[in-house]
Formats: structure tokens, C-alpha cells, sequence
């Protein structure tokens, strides 16, 4: 903290804007200083203000706010951040009061529902459904044993799966050699070890092949030849009857299939005997194979909540998209209990990148990499994401092999309070597609047992079981059913999330290099037949989660498998009921709320003060010094005080941040200020329009204020529906006060990007946007409430913003960072008060520097601080004290109604003899003719510091060549009253046009205009236009380049100078002297240029209105020119002496006496 008083002269600055400015008059300043470009990444702070401020009062308080690009930031790798961010000034205000959150929750969750009761079974019940079946009688048999060489025996019915399938191939010779010629095959004989009362949904079929071995599954082409439920299956030899024959060829190879599916086998066994036989192999899988089927709106909460991942995590599983590509995705997120990411899978964004984030607390660590669209959509890959913080390593692994990885990455995953899959944690961002054996491991698992893993069912067996989370193979049954020893079940939000696909397995398949023991049957077979047999339908399992409040977070209790209360049914084919009775468990359970508190915390109210919107910083600089805005902070001051807690800007550029309490008496004291509906947040669009929020409220006004003020402070962002809403639509915004609408406005920058100074920044920085700019602060808009309002009343405010179009209703996810306060003020404090609030020109705050630095017409802004209409006033400016020009002004502005008031330059001499160092000056020196009534003279007079235009003397060119959109373009050049010297208003597509002027002196201003606001040379305009390049110059006739002008200059760009005479500025070095002596002279003066001007020279004296009084043609003898003048016949004042010739002139001042 820095404290400095100046006096007499300090640094002010006041207006619309915002300007720097140096007062005569006695105001004393106190400075605060707190962040400077040395706090290079720290962004919140305490800073403790001085207890002087405590007791004084102030006619402004000013923030000044200071941004250089540096390469010591640490947002990212450009020296200006590279990205528009939005960057905040906040100050938190400590309350003092101690206040605790509670947390209500519910007992239990079904589906990711929390219903008001639940009736269910905890037991599986089955209805039953009749389907049709296809059965032959044997007339007469001729099996056939295929023989090999017994082996093993594999549990084709194997306790805790709902199915299986196997396939195997046997050759054509191996057949043959066991007696199977070309002919009906009519049935399969296998050998089972143990008893099965019945086996359901058993499918056999049949396939010719030239494969000599299997290597992955059939799938087409095979033939059904048993669909039939199987009684009473034994130990030893089981023949299962075609329901058709199958016509052997004789010549071909044979697959042979064999599946079933049956909700009743969970717990029994039952194995198939194997052999070996010439090359015959198998296939098997051991259950019914499934995936959980992402659609893009559901999601699956998973049992992960109080356990703690450590440092080192793997998340593997393998994924098939469905047009994810180019789209926001998370395949997962999980939380902490103060929703703080610390796991997360981007897959992918909308960039096309695969974003994996791990890490506990505000931050974590981050790697990414683009990914391919055959890596994303419509192709099975093997994913696994791995941390390992122990040596700050991130990895991804594709397919086993290490496709991305990140060094530097510590931060631990730590306790999960919430993990998502398919959609984010807000339950957002959903995935779509096809996931399928997915795992969490609490260890980092190494890339070889990832490849050696990734196509196998996760068992004992593996190295790091004992490191293993969770398991979802999502196989068996619609339930999500974890094959770790933990038992954490995932909840899905719908039940249909489990997708079984019988006819593709994407791991888990065994290969063996053995086949069944198994004979097939040559005989006679009678005519088929059609029956009916009852079959078990696969109920729906709904997951249970029982919460407990602990650890300021609701944690999964137990998990368990249920099923929805109902009765078991008889179904027909069809699936009409032709029976019902009732489940064999019937358990209702009413919910109840559970509660927690968090620990106490301290109320911190968040106040923004300022807003601020980043540069494109690629290629961009602000300049070795820094580039200050400056806000006006007056109705936030009572936060200034004491110790405050301060947070600005981001980390992208440097930040120097003051403020300045500059004493005396306000139009209005500030007795308050507050939010009218909550501290700035972001509105949804919809929300918005909709009134879900910023609804209509009753607000009581103070009844010790007099003038109430409603500040508003508004950004649209976003780039949703086909508007791309918010950042680029432009919306009405409206208040309304008891009914009735008084405000109504348009934050829409109508002014253009293009006018900002800070030309030449990446991005598509000079398109206008809704209520911001690149590189700019954002404007509040202030509506004044007193007149509609009485002291003490209870009047209700609303806001209100136009509808979403109907046409475009995307637009709705747009939104709104938003700010609303009330302030409340005492009653004005003087009945006459005109201010010279800014001097826009001349000027050299950089924030000016399109119009500066200028000769042109000075424009100060005038205000209202009286409470009475101000109608007229004197302003008097000069630049050399008693050289004034006095100038009328006469309206009509109401209190605090402001003007820009441009003042003629009457009197030529005005500039002469001035040095830009001293100042301009503008001071009110009367109110409606008097001198006595201005009650206040602090902010009667603004004094500029303001740099020389340049000094352009002899002929010289304009040279622009177009590009090829020149109807954009237009040029003037106009005299300092804004008179046109010349113009080009229409111009052809790449031509060069090249205009010569020789001008009389005075100040000129040569402008340079766009229409689309993006100069004569724009990256965007080129890449999305075809937009090629201009040029702008302005050359000396036969001498060097005087001016270019930037091609990348938004809305226009600007260049003055003047003629004849500088503004204190240095001239330009010529070897040439010019003398007039004596100067002043009352009667006759001598001139000699000693030099070279050329031929054909002539002297001429030349008056302030630029007209020659008087000439003379001279001849340069030995390199001096001279002429003598009678001067006594003319009138007072100051004039030019200028001698020129065909190689140049020279000019000097004269004084008349």
C-alpha cells in the first residue's frame, strides 16, 4: 500500500470515459496503490487502506487499472493471454457473521430418483411367457461320435452367469473319419458333468466353412437349427433334436454353435467335456454379453462416494461413439465434496481434443491431444486413463499402446464424493455411445498389463486385483453389477441403460485349442411339429442406493439390487397377460430427509466493481509502459476502508492497480449502495426471459435519501442457437418500476469494436458485441429512479430482456454476467454547478489516441452538477496563459446530463509560441452570464497534458492502394473545423490512387474510414472473406515516407498534423536557415535564408487565416536568399514567413507590432 498527497497540482480524472487529467485548483488526492506488475500471479489480496480516508470527503474516487503483456504471466505462452477472457475487480466484504450452511438429502435413490415411498423385492421374480417351439421324434438315429483325445472339462453352465455361447469348427477329414457323410444332419449329442433340471432359451446352429480354424466369431450365415428350452439335462450324454435338418455337404468344414440364456442359473453349474481333435479350436464366453448404452441423455451414478483413489488412478474401458465427434462431452466426471473436479474425461470437446483431468482441490492437472474421428465415433477402441502423481505422470493409452501422455502433473485424485458416467456431474455434456468393460483401479497400472489385460474378463489373476475399485462388464442382467470384491453397483437413470448384444463380444472371449466331446446324428427323423413351452422373461433390476450424512457430503451407505413391485405374469407369444399372482417379497419403504451442516463460515459479500473483457492477445502488445483504464469507483467507495480484500483481473497480462480519493464536495453524496436481487452472477438467457430469475421485489427505500439511482452492469456471452447468442445478439433490456416500464436500453457496442484504441489484437476483435469489446472495460449503464420513486416507499422493481426468438430457439442457452444495484444519494448539493468533466482532444491519454494528438478543434465534456437546468456558459481554453479563446455555450442539460462541446479555434494564434508540456487548459468562467453563480469551483477547470501533431511543410501524396473491397473504404481530408479538403467516397477493387496537396497552414486531419470495421487488412476477413490488403501512405513529393497507416485498424484510423508551423514539436533537421530580423518589428523587417530551396523561390508573409499579405520573388546568390518588407501598413498579430522553391521551404513565425 502506497499513501501520496499532491498538491497543488495532482492528477485527476473524470467523464465518461475516463481521462487523466492535471487540475490548478486545490483538490487534494490520497493514492492507494495495491497490486503492481510485480504480483505476477497473485490476483486476491488484503490491502490495508489508510484510516485518513475514514473522515474526509471525496468528489470522486477513481480506479485506475493498468494491464502490460509480459512474458512472466503464467496463463499460457503469449506475453497478452491469448483469448478474450472476462476479467472481474471484486472486493469481498466481511460481514462478521457467522453463519452454516444445511444440507438436506434423501435417505435413498432409486434410478437416480428420490421417490416419496418405494414398494419392491429384493428378491428376483420372473414373469413367465409362453413362445412357440419347432420339435421332431426320432424315427430311427445313426449317431455318430466325433472322437479325439479327452482333455478338460469348461463350465458351460456356470454359476452366476445368465448365458453362454461356444463355438467351434471341425474339418471336413475329422468328420469323415467318424463315419459323417454328405446328407441331414438331425441332432447334437454333448456330454454334460453335472445334473440341470432344465435349460432355457438353448439355440443350436450350423455353418458350412473353408475356415480351417476359428479366430473370431461367426456371425452370419449360420443356420438355426434348435431354438427350444432342454428338460432334465444329465450327467453324461445330452442330444439335442433339430427342429430341421441340416443339409451336410460332405466337402466343407463345419461350425457349430451352441448358446442359451436363462434367468434361473445363478446358482448352478454345470461343465461340458472337451477334446482335442486334429485343428478343430472354440470360441467361448461365459455370460450374456452387454454394454451400457450411452444415448446422450442418460447417465449412471456410480458407488464411489467417500473413497479415497490416492494419487496413483487408472480408469479403463472400451468405448464406440455415435456421432461425438465435434461435440462437448464427458464420458465421466467426478467430484469432491465441494463439487471440486478431480476426475474427468473430455471425450471428446467440441474441438475434437480428448481433454483428462485429475486432481484434488480448486485446480487440477490437465493433458489433452485431438483426436481423430475413427478414434471417436463408430469403432470399438480400448481406452485407459492413468495418474500417476508419485512421479507427475499422466497417460493415455489406446488400444495398449501409450497415445498421449504429460509430465509435471502432483496433484492427487483423493476422496470421491460423486462419479458420474455418461454425462458430467452437473449431469450435463452427455456421452453418446457404447461403453463396455470398464474398471477403476487405485494404482497406476503400466502399459503391459494394460495391453495383456484389454481383451480379457478382469479376474484374480491379475497383478494388481487387489488394486481394483470397481468392475462393470455390464454382462447378465440390466442391473450394473460390480465383479470386484466391493460390490459398488451403479445406478443408471434409466433401465434400459444395459443393451445385451448377444452377437458381438468385445472382451472376454476365450480361445481354445480344444473342442466338445460331441457326436452328431446321420438318421431318420419325423415330420416337425409345433409346441408351446413356458419360458422366464429377465426381469429389471433397479439399483438402491441408502445414503448417511458424513463428511459434509450424503455417502452410499450399502447398494443393493431390487426389483419394482408387481406380480408375477403369464404372457402369451404376443405378450397379453393371461395370468397373474403375486410377488413372492413385497417390501415399501417411505423415504425420509437426511441432514448435514457445513462447518461455520464467515458471510463474505462478493461486490463487483469493474469489469474488464481481455485482448486477443496473440501478436498483440500494450506497450512497454502499460495501457491504464480508469473507472469511476464513486458509489463503491464505502468497501474502500480498512483492510480490503481485493481480487482483480486473471494472469494472462500484468496488472498495476490504484485508486485515487480525490477530496471534495460530489453533485451528490453517496449514501449506499447494494445489489437489488443478489451479488453479480450469470443468467441464463432463458432463465432470464422466462422470469425463472431477476423477478419482480419489493424494495424499501431509504427515507434519509433524497436521489436514488438504479446501476446496471450487463455482458452477453455465449455463441448458442443459429444467432449465436449472447455474444453476438443484440437484446433490449428493460426496468420496471411498480408496472410501469421507465428504462429500457440496448448494451449492443453500436459504437464498434473497431473505435477501440487497441488496434491489431488477435481474434475477431473489432466485431461489436453485446455490451463488450475486446481489450476494453465494460460500460454500466446508470438509470436515474428519483423521479418516479418517494423516500421511504416500498416500490417493486423488475427486469426484463427481449423474448427468445421462436425462430431460433438455441439462443436459449446463451447467458448474462450480470450486475444490478441500488444506489442511494443525498439531494444535490449545489443549485449551479457546470463541470469540465473530460477533454476528449487534444490529449495524450493513450485511451485517445485514435483523435490524438490533434490541432483540430478541442472537445471538451461539459456536465450539469447543479440541480437547476443549466442553460448557458463561457468556457474558456488556452494552451499559453493569456492567449484565451472564450466560447458560448448555450442548451439545456438537466442534473448530471452531460455534452461534448467542440470549441472553434477563432483566434489563429492560439497555438503559437505554446509548448505541449505546459498543458491545455478548459475552465468554466461563467453560468448564464455570470460569474457568481457556479456554487462550485474545483471542477470549473481540466487541464490535458496533449502531444504536437507532426509538421508537415511543401508539397506531399496520399497513396492508397485498395483492396479488393474498396466500397468498404472511404478517405477525407478535413481542415481543423472539420471542413472537407478532399475526399474519395467511391473507389475500385485494387487500385492505386495517388493524391498530391500543398497546403496553407493550419491544422489538417487526414481519416481513413471502414464499414465492416476491420480495417484494410484483417486475418479473419481474409480467411473467412477472401479479404485481400491494402495500403495507406502519405509521402513528401519526391522525398521520403511521412505516415503508414496500420491496415489492421478496426472502424478508422486517424492522422493529423500541421502546416506551416509545430505545436512546440521539434521540426524535421534541415541544413537550411531561415532568419526574420528584427522579430517583432512595428515598421520593416529583413529576410535571409541561408540554404537551398531550389529555383523559382519566392518569399511570402503569410497571416493566420492563411492568406499572403505580402511576396516577393528572389533569386538564391551563393545559397542565400533575401528579401526586404514594409510591414508598418499591416495589422498586429502573428503571422508566417515562408520561403520556398523547387526543392522545399521553410517557414518561421513573425510578430507584428
Amino acid at each position: 500500500m502506497k499513501k501520496l498527497t499532491l498538491s497543488p497540482l495532482r492528477w485527476i480524472l473524470s467523464g465518461v470515459l475516463g481521462l487523466i487529467a492535471m487540475t490548478s485548483l486545490a483538490q487534494d488526492t490520497t493514492w492507494v496503490q495495491t497490486y503492481t506488475f510485480d504480483t505476477i500471479s497473485t490476483r486476491r489480496a488484503e490491502f490495508q487502506f489508510p484510516a485518513s480516508l475514514d473522515t474526509k470527503r471525496f468528489e470522486k474516487v477513481l480506479m485506475y487499472y493498468k494491464l502490460k503483456c509480459s512474458p512472466l504471466t503464467t496463463w499460457d505462452n503469449y506475453n497478452c493471454g491469448e483469448w478474450d477472457y472476462l476479467a472481474y475487480t471484486r472486493i469481498f466484504e466481511h460481514t462478521g457473521i457467522m453463519d452454516s450452511v444445511q444440507f438436506d438429502g434423501k435417505k435413498f435413490k432409486v434410478n437416480t430418483i428420490a421417490p416419496a415411498s418405494y414398494a419392491y423385492a429384493n428378491q428376483a421374480y420372473f414373469d413367465q411367457q409362453y413362445r412357440q417351439v419347432t420339435r421332431r421324434t426320432v424315427q430311427s438315429s445313426d449317431m455318430h461320435a466325433i472322437s479325439g483325445t479327452a482333455s478338460s472339462v469348461i463350465n458351460f453352465v456356470n454359476a452366476g452367469s445368465n448365458g453362454a455361447k461356444m463355438q467351434w469348427i471341425v474339418s471336413a477329414s475329422d468328420l469323415a473319419a467318424n463315419g459323417i457323410v454328405a446328407g441331414n444332419l438331425q441332432a447334437l449329442q454333448l456330454m454334460f458333468n453335472q445334473d440341470v433340471s432344465e435349460l432355457e432359451n438353448v439355440t443350436v446352429k450350423l455353418k458350412h466353412t473353408l475356415a480351417a480354424s476359428l479366430t473370431a466369431w461367426e456371425t452370419s450365415g449360420l443356420t438355426t437349427v434348435y431354438a427350444d428350452d432342454i428338460m432334465n439335462i444329465v450327467n453324461g450324454a445330452n442330444v439335442f433334436h433339430f427342429a430341421q435338418p441340416f443339409s451336410y455337404n460332405g466337402t466343407d468344414n463345419l461350425i457349430i454353435e451352441i448358446s442359451y440364456e436363462d434367468a434361473h442359473t445363478a446358482s448352478i453349474s454345470s461343465g461340458l467335456a472337451m477334446q482335442t481333435l486334429g485343428s478343430g479350436t472354440s470360441l467361448f464366453y461365459n455370460n450374456r454379453g452387454g454394454v451400457f448404452h450411452a444415448t446422450g441423455s442418460n447417465f449412471a451414478d456410480l458407488n464411489l462416494s467417500n473413497v479415497n483413489l490416492g494419487g496413483d488412478v487408472t480408469v479403463a474401458f472400451w468405448a464406440k461413439g455415435n456421432g461425438v465427434a465435434g461435440t462437448n462431452t464427458s464420458v465421466l466426471e467426478a467430484v469432491d465434496s465441494l463439487n471440486h473436479r478431480v476426475f474427468n474425461i473430455h471425450f471428446p470437446w467440441s474441438d475434437n481434443n480428448i481433454y483428462f483431468d485429475a486432481g484434488n482441490g480448486p485446480n487440477y492437472d490437465r493433458i489433452s491431444k485431438l483426436a481423430t474421428a475413427a478414434e471417436i465415433d463408430n469403432v470399438w477402441h480400448h481406452w485407459a486413463f492413468v495418474k500417476k502423481t508419485s512421479t507427475g505422470q499422466m497417460f493415455i493409452y489406446k488400444d495398449g499402446v501409450q497415445w498421449h501422455s504429460g509430465t509435471g502433473k502432483n496433484l492427487p485424485v483423493g476422496k470421491i464424493s460423486r462419479f458420474v458416467l455418461g454425462a458430467n456431474a452437473a449431469e450435463g455434456n452427455f456421452y453418446n455411445g457404447q461403453l463396455d468393460e470398464f474398471s477403476i483401479w487405485s494404482t497406476a497400472l503400466n502399459a503391459s498389463d494394460i495391453a495383456a489385460w484389454m481383451n480379457k474378463k478382469i479376474n484374480n489373476s491379475h497383478p494388481n486385483y487387489a488394486d481394483l475399485e470397481l468392475y462393470y462388464d455390464f454382462d447378465g442382467e440390466s442391473g450394473i453389477i460390480d465383479r470386484s470384491v466391493h460390490n459398488r453397483l451403479a445406478m443408471a437413470s434409466n433401465t434400459s441403460a444395459v443393451m445385451i448384444l448377444n452377437n458381438s463380444y468385445i472382451a472376454g472371449t476365450e480361445s481354445l485349442n480344444e473342442i466338445p466331446v460331441f457326436s452328431l446324428d446321420n438318421g431318420t427323423y419325423n415330420a416337425p411339429e409345433t409346441d408351446s413351452v413356458l419360458t422366464a422373461v429377465f426381469p429389471e433390476v433397479s439399483v438402491k442406493f441408502n445414503y448417511v450424512a458424513s463428511d459434509n457430503s450424503f455417502i452410499v451407505a450399502s447398494n443393493e439390487k431390487t426389483y419394482a413391485l408387481g406380480t408375477i405374469d403369464t404372457l402369451t407369444s404376443t405378450g397379453a397377460t393371461i395370468g397373474s399372482g403375486p410377488s413372492p417379497v413385497d417390501i415399501t419403504e417411505t423415504n425420509a430427509t437426511i441432514t448435514y451442516y457445513e462447518p461455520p463460515f464467515e458471510e463474505v459479500n462478493d461486490i463487483e466493481i469493474g469489469r474488464y473483457i481481455t485482448p486477443y492477445g496473440i501478436g498483440f502488445d500494450l506497450g512497454p509502459q502499460g495501457f491504464t483504464w480508469i473507472y469511476d469507483v464513486t458509489d463503491y467507495q464505502k468497501y474502500l476502508h480498512g483492510m480490503v480484500d481485493l481480487a482483480a483481473h486473471n494472469t494472462q497480462e500484468l496488472i498495476d492497480l490504484k485508486f485515487a480519493f480525490i477530496e471534495g464536495i460530489p453533485a451528490r453524496d453517496v449514501h449506499d449502495i447494494k445489489p437489488i436481487w443478489q451479488n453479480w452472477t450469470s443468467y441464463n438467457y432463458a432463465d432470464m426471459a422466462n422470469d425463472v430469475v431477476l423477478q419482480a421485489k419489493e424494495v424499501v427505500l431509504s427515507d434519509t435519501s433524497a436521489n436514488f439511482k438504479i446501476r446496471t452492469r450487463l455482458t452477453g456471452h455465449g455463441q448458442v442457437g443459429n444467432g449465436a447468442c449472447c455474444e453476438w445478439q443484440d437484446k433490449q433490456h428493460k426496468i420496471i418500476i411498480d408496472g410501469v416500464e421507465r428504462f429500457s436500453w440496448s448494451i449492443w457496442r453500436t459504437d464498434g469494436c473497431g473505435e477501440n484504441p487497441n488496434i491489431g489484437q488477435g481474434g475477431t476483435w473489432p466485431y461489436a458485441r453485446e455490451g463488450w469489446c475486446p481489450g476494453d472495460m465494460v460500460t454500466d449503464f446508470d438509470h436515474e429512479l428519483t423521479s418516479y420513486v418517494t423516500p421511504g416507499d416500498t416500490v417493486t422493481i423488475d427486469y426484463d430482456i427481449t423474448d427468445v426468438p421462436v425462430n431460433d430457439p438455441g439462443q436459449a442457452g446463451g447467458n448474462f454476467i450480470t450486475a444490478i444495484d441500488l444506489v442511494s444519494y443525498s439531494a444535490p448539493n449545489f443549485q449551479y454547478d457546470a463541470a469540465i468533466l473530460d477533454v476528449l482532444n487534444p490529449n495524450s491519454y493513450e485511451y485517445y489516441s485514435k483523435w490524438n494528438p490533434t490541432c483540430s478543434n478541442p472537445r471538451v465534456i461539459l456536465q450539469n452538477n447543479g440541480s437547476l437546468p443549466l442553460t448557458s456558459c463561457k468556457i474558456r481554453i488556452w494552451v499559453t496563459y493569456g492567449n484565451f479563446i472564450d466560447y458560448v455555450w448555450t442548451g439545456n442539460l438537466g442534473f448530471l446530463q452531460k455534452e461534448m462541446v467542440e470549441i472553434p479555434i477563432t483566434n489563429q494564434n492560439f497555438w503559437f509560441g505554446a509548448n505541449p508540456s505546459n498543458g491545455f487548459y478548459a475552465r468554466v468562467i461563467e453560468i448564464s452570464g455570470s460569474n457568481t453563480l457556479d456554487e462550485y469551483h474545483q471542477n470549473d477547470e481540466f487541464r490535458t497534458k496533449y502531444t504536437a501533431p507532426e509538421v508537415i511543410n511543401g508539397a506531399f501524396y496520399v497513396w492508397m492502394t485498395t483492396n479488393n473491397k474498396a466500397n468498404e473504404n472511404k478517405w477525407r481530408l478535413v481542415d481543423q473545423n472539420g471542413n472537407i479538403i478532399f475526399q474519395r467516397t467511391t473507389l475500385t477493387n485494387t487500385t492505386d490512387y495517388k493524391d498530391t496537396f500543398d497546403l496553407a497552414p493550419g491544422c489538417y486531419s487526414l481519416i481513413l474510414e471502414d464499414s465492416d470495421d476491420d480495417g484494410i487488412g484483417f486475418w479473419y476477413s481474409a480467411q473467412v472473406e477472401g479479404e485481400t490488403t491494402g495500403g495507406f501512405r502519405v509521402r513528401k513529393v519526391g522525398g521520403s515516407m511521412i505516415e503508414i497507416f496500420p491496415s489492421d485498424f478496426g472502424s478508422y484510423h486517424r492522422y493529423d498534423f500541421s502546416v506551416g508551423f509545430g505545436l512546440g514539436l521539434e521540426e524535421e533537421v534541415s541544413d537550411n536557415e531561415l532568419m526574420v530580423f528584427p522579430n517583432p518589428s512595428a515598421d520593416k523587417i529583413r529576410v535571409e535564408l541561408v540554404g537551398n530551396v531550389g529555383n523559382n523561390a519566392k518569399v511570402e508573409i503569410i497571416d493566420m487565416n492563411g492568406r499572403v499579405v505580402k511576396h516577393q520573388s528572389v533569386n538564391g546568390n551563393n545559397q542565400t536568399y533575401a528579401a526586404d518588407f514594409r510591414v508598418d501598413d499591416m495589422q498586429n498579430g502573428y503571422y508566417l514567413v515562408r520561403v520556398s522553391g523547387d526543392n522545399g521551404s521553410e517557414t518561421t513565425p513573425f510578430v507584428k507590432q
